[in-house]
């Protein structure tokens, strides 16, 4: 009988050398290393950079902060500076409006004692001081001490002043010296704006 080998010749297989391929894991594996190495440091270098570059620009918006700060405390000292100047002129103003309105006082009453004085015929004022309300006055009145009497009547008759009092009354050669107080303010509205 005919033999049919049907598996065919059997072929020795020739061993491979097991260092070809140890080396090539080996190589494979030193590749993987030194890109994992590599992949690794440029992973460390770009991370270094992008915080070199954060800390780059957080150094110069501090710096430009500590400038800001240093403008902004220069503007507030100069603001007080002012403020306190323009508190300075607000008191001077308020001071120049007061002496303003106290000022027409003083006129009312030399007005009103010309008229007083006018009606009265033989008088003369020679003295005329006034501290807050009260008003002294002294003069020289001719003739007859009636003519102080219609001075002192005339004063109180135009309401402006109250308490009219003689203080005292001399005669020297036909001539009567007299001092008289009272109480007038012709400025009530300074009074009021204080």
């Amino acid at each position: 009988m005919i033999r049919i080998n049907l598996l065919g010749k059997a072929k020795v297989k020739a061993a491979r050398p097991k260092t070809v391929r140890a080396a090539s894991n080996q190589a494979l594996q030193a590749i993987m290393a030194i890109s994992v190495l590599v992949i690794s440091i440029g992973i460390i270098y770009f991370w270094e950079r992008i915080l070199s570059q954060q800390d780059t620009d957080l150094s110069r918006q501090i710096a430009q902060a500590r400038k800001e700060k240093i403008r902004q405390e220069s503007l507030l000292k100069e603001n007080e500076t002012f403020e306190k100047r323009r508190k300075l002129l607000e008191n001077r103003i308020s001071v120049i409006e007061s002496l303003k309105k106290n000022q027409s006082g003083p006129v009312q009453v030399l007005d009103i004692l010309s008229d007083c004085v006018q009606r009265t015929d033989g008088l003369w004022l020679k003295d005329f001081v006034q501290k807050e309300n009260v008003i002294t006055l002294s003069g020289i009145a001719m003739g007859s001490p009636s003519v102080i009497a219609d001075f002192l009547t005339n004063l109180e008759q135009l309401g402006k002043f109250k308490n009219v009092t003689l203080v005292n009354i001399q005669e020297v050669d036909a001539k009567y010296s007299f001092s008289i107080t009272f109480e007038g303010n012709m400025a009530p509205h300074s009074k009021q704006a204080s």
